[in-house]
């Protein structure tokens, strides 16, 4: 019986353990989520990223099967500058967002830093920066 007790004590103890796990990876998972959905919302609605960072149809309709994963720069300007970009990089996770560290993304979107033109520099909080990067990071972009 003792035996029996001391099995049965140690099922509950392990299931426990297994429940506290899962309930955190499923509280990471939600903080996470809601990370990411936060950069979505940044980078589609208040950055409107995909209108220079998504190629167009040629009809100048954005092609969402390439969404954010860079291409020619449909536009130019009048204005001289000293250095005029004419295509422009894929931010996904098969480009930039792959390629650059999170704490060399978090850099690039808040500390305002000077790039060549059209892209504007940004002056993100941390935690924006940090969301844009999770965003960025969760989005495939080009299959090899």
């Amino acid at each position: 019986m003792r035996q029996y007790s001391k099995r049965l004590c140690l099922l509950a103890v392990a299931g426990a353990c297994f429940a506290a796990n899962a309930w955190r990876q499923t509280a990471a998972g939600q903080a996470g989520d809601a990370r990411i959905e936060r950069g979505a919302y940044l980078v589609n609605q208040i950055g409107q990223c995909a209108e220079c960072h998504t190629q167009r149809d040629d009809k100048g309709n954005l092609d969402s099967t390439k969404h954010l994963q860079g291409g020619p720069l449909w536009f130019t300007s009048k204005i001289n500058f000293k250095k005029w970009e004419t295509k422009v990089p894929d931010i996904t996770a098969s480009g930039v967002a792959g390629k650059w560290s999170e704490e060399r993304l978090v850099k690039f979107l808040s500390t305002g830093e000077k790039v060549d033109m059209p892209m504007p520099a940004y002056r993100m909080t941390v935690d924006d920066a940090k969301a844009v990067t999770a965003y960025l990071r969760s989005l495939p972009g080009k299959k090899k």
